[in-house]
């Protein structure tokens, strides 16, 4: 059986990412790999058991607790369907602190691999998305996109998730934490998000004025040439 294609996908907050990689997977009749989901799910399972996010010693003790499976597209945390839960706004935010931490990444990301590379092994098309999925996860990925688009753009993409899970938020407060996270993401000592991503082989693409259907159709494009 030969060996499946990979694409991995980058890119800042809100960028579409999360949209984009299940819809090309689905395509592509392969495998979405949502590696986001992890860090969720480990920030879930803090502060179900009230452990200090901030605490990152405990964070790292309490890993071998954790379980996670992708199982008929949903995220199972211990047997659990996560699936909605994990897209709560306070998730959201633990999971950008877990996950500047080392042994997590370095835990996480191993789980990343052994997945991804299983299913490639099947000869499934595996598409995963990440902040760094082409540098740490499918380094070897046949592809590698860098997706991403205007802070406003992405500011109201996250208000009209964060609207559509029946929280309310204000646009401007929604801004500042995406430019909040795109320092941070920058910034962190641990596997900071590329920034010149041209450089390191992506194909680059700014879906700020594209549909759904025309950004993946950008990647398919790409993926035949």
């Amino acid at each position: 059986m030969s060996k499946g294609f990979s694409i991995a996908i980058d890119g800042p907050v809100a960028a579409g990412k999360g949209t984009i990689a299940p819809a090309l997977a689905k395509r592509l009749n392969g495998f979405y790999l949502y590696t986001g989901a992890m860090y969720r799910c480990v920030a879930l399972y803090c502060l179900r058991n009230n452990i200090d996010l901030d605490d990152q010693a405990k964070v790292e003790t309490i890993l071998p607790e954790i379980n996670i499976d992708f199982t008929h597209n949903e995220i199972i945390l211990n047997n659990e369907d996560v699936t909605q839960e994990i897209k709560k706004e306070d998730v959201a935010a633990g999971s950008a602190r877990v996950s500047a931490y080392q042994k997590v990444r370095e835990e996480l990301v191993a789980k990343q691999k052994d997945i991804a590379n299983k299913a490639l092994e099947q000869g499934i098309a595996v598409v995963a998305e990440g902040r760094d999925t082409a540098t740490k996860v499918l380094p070897e990925a046949d592809l590698k996109v860098f997706l991403t688009a205007s802070p406003n753009v992405r500011a109201q993409r996250r208000l009209k998730q964060i609207e559509e899970s029946g929280q309310k938020a204000d646009f401007n407060k929604v801004l500042e934490e995406v430019e909040i996270r795109d320092s941070r993401d920058r910034e962190r000592k641990i596997d900071p998000l590329v920034e010149n991503p041209q450089d390191l082989g992506y194909f680059v693409l700014d879906d700020s004025n594209m549909s759904e259907e025309e950004t993946i159709n950008s990647i398919i494009d790409q993926i035949k040439s």
